[in-house]
């Protein structure tokens, strides 16, 4: 009985994307299980319950490659560098799916990102910056949690006057720098919709 593991960092949250390339890859293995060491998002047990019902999958916790034949794993680059390195020492056979995963930072603590304003990997999202939430806290717009709610109605909604939704798609794999973080922020409105939108690739 082959067994695959299935993993994907906790960020990731498109059930299109993980649902499309699993399933092309599968459907040249016969006689299998599936394996995770978490599904974060219950993004496997939704494949399980809506594709492959006769599937037997169990989150195993930690990680034991023992029992692993094969591995897909869904890699931004950073997450996984141990387990890759581990899968390629047990001889595991693994397929690779690059992905891009967004994250919200707090340019404080990470500080060389201090003072940039665009870069190929990094984007200011800071007030006055074109990503910057027009709602204040310190305008009297309402709370933490009211200002992040108006902001993600407008983007929602595509209604900031100063740019377009679909814009946001060049931030797609970036890091948001703001001052919030570990707060939260509005950054994580736009980083939650781009960690969930199937890029077709």
């Amino acid at each position: 009985m082959n067994v695959v593991l299935i993993q994907y960092p906790e960020a990731f949250n498109c059930y299109e994307k993980l649902e499309r390339k699993v399933g092309n890859i599968l459907s040249n293995l016969d006689n299998y299980t599936i394996a995770t060491i978490k599904d974060h998002n219950n993004l496997i047990a939704r494949l399980c319950l809506e594709k492959l019902p006769d599937i037997n999958f169990t989150e195993i916790g930690r990680l034991n490659l023992e029992s692993i034949t094969h591995a897909i794993i869904f890699d931004d680059g950073e997450e996984f560098s141990d387990l890759r390195k581990e899968l390629k020492e047990k001889g595991v056979f693994s397929r690779f799916i690059k992905i891009k995963i967004t994250r919200v930072i707090n340019i404080k603590n990470e500080t060389e990102y201090k003072g940039k304003k665009s870069t190929e990997d990094y984007e200011y999202i800071g007030r006055g910056s074109k990503w910057g939430n027009p709602h204040s806290m310190y305008d009297g717009d309402g709370d933490r949690d009211e200002v992040i709610r108006k902001f993600k109605y407008d983007f929602d909604f595509d209604k900031f006057p100063h740019l377009k939704k679909n814009e946001v798609y060049r931030l797609a794999g970036k890091r948001l720098g703001c001052f919030c973080k570990p707060a939260n922020c509005h950054g994580d409105v736009l980083a939650n919709y781009l960690n969930s939108w199937d890029d077709g690739e």
